[in-house]
Formats: C-alpha cells, sequence, structure tokens
C-alpha cells in the first residue's frame, strides 16, 4: 500500500481534495480515490508507470461493479474520470 500522503505515490490525483492511494502488485495495481471536494470533479491520474511495472500502451482502468458503492465502469488511462463530492472509486489498474 502506498497511501496518498507518501510524497513519490505512483498515482495522484492533481489535487489536494480528491485523494488516491495505490495497493501496488507486479502488473496490477488497486487505486482508492476519495473526494472531499465540495461538488462534482473530474481527476486525470498522474501515473508513474515504470514503478508500477505498467506498460502504459497496454494498460487497462477498470471500475469493478461494487455493491452499494460503485457500478462498473471502463477508463483508458489520461481519462478524466468523474468523482462525485463524498464518492470515490476502486479501480484496477493492469
Amino acid at each position: 500500500m502506498i497511501g496518498w500522503w507518501v510524497h513519490d505515490a505512483p498515482v495522484k490525483t492533481g489535487r489536494d481534495d480528491v485523494l488516491a492511494t495505490s495497493y501496488v502488485r507486479h502488473g496490477k495495481t488497486l487505486i482508492a480515490i476519495a473526494s472531499w471536494a465540495p461538488q462534482k470533479t473530474d481527476v486525470t491520474l498522474a501515473i508513474d508507470w515504470k514503478a508500477l511495472g505498467i506498460d502504459p500502451h497496454k494498460a487497462t482502468l477498470a471500475a469493478p461493479a461494487v455493491d452499494g458503492f460503485q457500478t462498473a465502469a471502463q477508463f483508458k488511462p489520461g481519462d478524466a474520470i468523474p468523482v462525485e463530492p463524498g464518492k470515490g472509486w476502486l479501480l484496477i489498474l493492469e
């Protein structure tokens, strides 16, 4: 686990009110995003591909369905990800 508070975290949102924590395994990372922003916002993840051991040209970014938390969704690395206030995402990057 590499928390949002770590200076050189491999995944960052670029915002102080929307934070990302990464659970890193070789070739696969779970990214937990949480928003403290007062309004809906879009974030584009800044990813240190080398630190994660993932090829950005082959990478997929998926949000699995989690009852009571999130519906399934697919994003491309570099996409703007919408985040509702007080909500977040669990994303699998591989």
